[in-house]
């Protein structure tokens, strides 16, 4: 059972949250510790019982920050731009840590009482977190929600997959890859942008791009460029060639264009409908770039799969892929589909022939 994309990157970010401010609580320890060291106050003494009661903290701050931040903060910021965005969520996420901590401190020195009666007065332990310790929090959790929120929104603009490839450098020295490209370009797309107008058609294009992206995710592709009104897909070879998941995509995609076809006749008077080809085979990727960086794949494999999609039209079909992909898909996965010869075209710079073949699921 596949989990659907958007249930998968809300759990992500719950986790990303919570692991923050785990993280975060545990420096904030770390600080104490050396504040009264250099100091020689001991505000703190440094052993497992402290350990587990910010690890706590960090816990109960960090779920219901996330909770609050996917059900609620995410609804309210939508349609804003980055910074407002950063500004709202660190404003907003700020003042819910806040409440969720007063309240960790108020349950935690509430069981100390009925476990000791008499040890201390409720009111003055709250009278010296507030003047003391709440004003560094004050200062202290702002910026923590500041620096997750600032990478969330980082992440979800460049891509996950991108943002840890540029974490760990891994496309800084080029090097050498096998993938699969999937073109995809909408059908009759300039006499449509000239019948209902630039503006709609962005919109269009908007709506479609959503629309897509759900797909996309489920089967482990990764949107390499949008031109125009094309969309670049790639996988790496095993992901897209497992269960056929490049091939499973563009179908995916396909339902789900036909299920909104009402919609989109209704908004646009235009039902989108892509032609897609695909490819597989090595290229050489690496980053290019001066002041803004981007991963870039060089080779015959991009090529050769821009050539097929064009392809589409003349041979008049909406998926077309080479014989060098179709063979690297299972035997046994593959009688689930009807599979065409279509025929073989010639490319410039390659000694033998593109083998091309249509493919279409069976009923």
């Amino acid at each position: 059972m596949r989990i659907s994309p958007n249930i998968s990157r809300a759990l992500k970010y719950f986790i990303w949250i919570v692991a923050g401010f785990m993280i975060a609580f545990y420096g904030y320890m770390v600080f104490i510790a050396v504040f009264s060291y250099a100091f020689h106050e001991q505000l703190y003494s440094i052993d497992p019982v402290l350990f587990l009661r910010f690890t706590l903290i960090g816990l109960w701050v960090g779920c219901i920050v996330a909770l609050i931040d996917v059900f609620v903060l995410s609804r309210l910021v939508r349609g804003l731009n980055f910074l407002l965005t950063l500004t709202f969520a660190t404003a907003f996420n700020a003042m819910v840590s806040l409440l969720a901590l007063l309240c960790f401190v108020l349950v935690e020195d509430y069981l100390i009482l009925l476990q000791n009666p008499g040890v201390f007065l409720l009111y003055d332990r709250l009278r010296i977190f507030f003047s003391g310790e709440f004003l560094v929090l004050l200062l202290y959790l702002p910026l923590v929600n500041f620096v997750i929120n600032y990478v969330g929104l980082v992440v979800q603009r460049i891509g996950e997959k991108n943002f840890w490839n540029a974490i760990r450098g891994t496309y800084q020295i080029p090097h050498e890859e096998e993938r699969v490209f999937m073109f995809l370009d909408l059908y009759a797309s300039t006499a449509l942008a000239e019948r209902i107008g630039h503006r709609q058609y962005h919109d269009l294009l908007y709506d479609v791009f959503n629309e897509i992206a759900e797909p996309i995710a489920l089967y482990a592709g990764e949107v390499y460029q949008y031109v125009g009104d094309s969309v670049v897909i790639t996988w790496n070879i095993g992901d897209g060639t497992a269960q056929m998941n490049c091939i499973r995509c563009y179908f995916d995609i396909e339902e789900r264009l036909r299920k909104a076809a009402d919609r989109y006749r209704k908004q646009y008077g235009h039902v989108p409908v892509f032609k897609a080809g695909l490819h597989a085979g090595k290229v050489t990727a690496g980053e290019v770039g001066g002041e803004k960086r981007e991963i870039v794949f060089h080779g015959d494999t991009v090529n050769t799969s821009a050539r097929i999609q064009s392809e589409c039209v003349e041979l008049h079909e909406q998926i077309l892929l080479s014989e060098e992909l179709l063979f690297l898909f299972p035997v046994k996965l593959l009688k689930q589909f009807i599979i065409r010869f279509k025929g073989s075209i010639s490319l410039k710079g390659r000694k033998s022939p593109v083998s091309l073949y249509a493919i279409t699921r069976r009923r």
